[in-house]
Parts: C-alpha cells; sequence; structure tokens
C-alpha cells in the first residue's frame, strides 16, 4: 500500500492523471479524426483503438519520468518540494517503474504486431534520445528554445503511431493532410512547452531560466504565437485539403476561437508582465494545450463522421 500511495502521490503532483487522460483523449481524438479515410481503411476496431490509447497514455508517462530523472540533480537544488527530489522516491525505484512502462508499451504493441510495434518501438526511440539530449546535452542545455523545439518532435511522431492505429498502415502511407496535422502538433506542444516557462518579473528565481528572462515578455510571447499561428495554419490547410466540402467556420472556427484565447492572453501578459498576468497566460497555455485539439476532434466528427 505504501508503494501505491507513494506513487499515486507523484502522480498527483507531476502527471495529474485526470487532467493527462483529458489531454491525451482530445489529442488522440484529433490525429485519428484527421488520419483516418473512410473508403480506404476499414473502421478500427475497438480493441485496436483501445491498446492505442493505453500506449500512448503510457508514452506520455514515461516522457515524464525520464524529464524527472533528468532533472533530478537540478530540483534537488532550486525545486527541492518535488517528489524525487525530496525522497519520496527513489532514483533506483524510478528507474525500475519506468522499466517496467516502457515493456508495458512494447508488449501491448506486440500484441497488436505490424505496423503498430515497429511505430512504437520509433517514438520509443526518440525519446531516449531526448532521454540523452542526444548526446549533447551540455551544448544544448543553455539553448532553452533549440532545447524544447527538439523534444516537442515526439509530439509529431506520436501523431503517426495514431495514425498507425486508426489505419493499421505505416506512417508512409499516411497521405498529405495527417503530415501536414501531424507537424502541427510540433507547434502546439511547442506553445505549451513555451509557456510554462514564462513568467511574471517577481516570479523569476535566480539559476532558473526561463523564456521571459531570455528573450523579455514581449519577446516570449512573440515566439509563443509564432508557433501559435503555425499550429493554426497546419490545421487549416490539412482541413482544407482533406474536408473541402465542410471547411469553412463550423469546422475551422473553434480551434481558431481557442486560438484567439491565447492570443488575447499573451497580449495582455505582454503590456503588463506581472505575476497575475502571467499566471493568466499560462492557464490559458494549459487549457490551449486541452481545449484546442478538443475543438478540433469535436468539429471534425460533427461535421464528416457523424
Amino acid at each position: 500500500m505504501a508503494f501505491v500511495s507513494r506513487w499515486w502521490q507523484f502522480l498527483k503532483e507531476r502527471h495529474q492523471p485526470f487532467g493527462i487522460t483529458l489531454m491525451v483523449s482530445a489529442f488522440f481524438a484529433a490525429s485519428a479524426f484527421m488520419a483516418y479515410q473512410p473508403g480506404v481503411h476499414a473502421p478500427p476496431c475497438w480493441k485496436r483503438l483501445t491498446a492505442g490509447f493505453i500506449v500512448v497514455w503510457l508514452i506520455f508517462l514515461h516522457m515524464r519520468l525520464f524529464d524527472e530523472v533528468k532533472d533530478y540533480h537540478f530540483d534537488r537544488e532550486h525545486n527541492p518540494e518535488r517528489p524525487l527530489a525530496r525522497g519520496l522516491i527513489s532514483v533506483g525505484e524510478f528507474s525500475a517503474m519506468t522499466l517496467v512502462c516502457l515493456l508495458a508499451e512494447l508488449t501491448v504493441s506486440g500484441i497488436m504486431a505490424w505496423p503498430m510495434l515497429p511505430a512504437c518501438i520509433m517514438v520509443i526511440w526518440f525519446t531516449l534520445m531526448m532521454r540523452m539530449e542526444f548526446f549533447i546535452g551540455d551544448w544544448l542545455r543553455p539553448q532553452l528554445e533549440l532545447y524544447a523545439i527538439t523534444h516537442t518532435f515526439s509530439a509529431a511522431m506520436i501523431s503517426l503511431l495514431i495514425h498507425t492505429v486508426v489505419c493499421f498502415s505505416d506512417a508512409a502511407q499516411a497521405d498529405r493532410s495527417t503530415l501536414l496535422f501531424a507537424l502541427g502538433n510540433w507547434f502546439v506542444f511547442n506553445v505549451f512547452e513555451f509557456g510554462r516557462k514564462t513568467f511574471g518579473a517577481e516570479e523569476e528565481r535566480a539559476g532558473v531560466d526561463s523564456y521571459s528572462a531570455r528573450l523579455r515578455p514581449w519577446g516570449a510571447v512573440v515566439l509563443l504565437l509564432v508557433n501559435v499561428a503555425a499550429a493554426y495554419l497546419a490545421f487549416y490547410y490539412a482541413a482544407v485539403s482533406k474536408f473541402a466540402a465542410v471547411a469553412d467556420l463550423r469546422l475551422l472556427g473553434p480551434a481558431a476561437a481557442v486560438t484567439l484565447i491565447v492570443v488575447i492572453a499573451g497580449a495582455l501578459y505582454a503590456f503588463k508582465p506581472d505575476k497575475a498576468f502571467a499566471k493568466l497566460y499560462r492557464g490559458m497555455v494549459t487549457l490551449y494545450l486541452l481545449a484546442y485539439p478538443a475543438a478540433i476532434a469535436a468539429s471534425i466528427y460533427l461535421l464528416v463522421y457523424r
């Protein structure tokens, strides 16, 4: 019971199960609806969809576990309240559970066989490279922006894994719209990454890097909004290409509305970069990670597949 209690506490603090499950559900649904082509692919069975969802959920978990270990020494100095840094779970136990998570992904994918297994292996390989910081960590770590975008590319790879789950064909068979949407998901996760490390002037801490400290508030917001725009443009062209008959405000509007909320929050923070507006900004960026794919999934489902 102590083991379960400790790990549940970790999840509540660092990988909130309910919120993560909602986000993965929205992300999975949006990628699935964009990938599926009626008449080209047989409808996916519930077993394959369930297995795919479990694998994707576990991938997000093992990336969180990788990050906790990777940041362990930094957190002991700057964030001693975090679970691993304060000794709630030992580093050895953490490593063992990470291995269990990876083996579970491979086992579920292996049961589903080709092409899900090789797609899963490719994602795991990339996340292992992320864990090793591409073997250039001493050089890469200080390049905060480059560090972020090299790691968030995993979102595009997971999108293509979802294509494999839904269409039961490898990524080489993905159509142009699916590839564009996968690219857009890279920008979506850039938005989250850039937004969560942007602070008000009174929140900045010595020794803790942030985009607002490196680029100033305006620069941090511009960097984020470039990625917001790129994500929406990728979705727009993917949707127009694949769903031309319904590619109007009904399909494109919900995602645009979510995008606009982030733009407004960014403008407010840029004009007044204090703690209150920084918290609002980070909150809207966190909401974006859930609401943006949810809006896309809902609009495609209601207009195309219902």
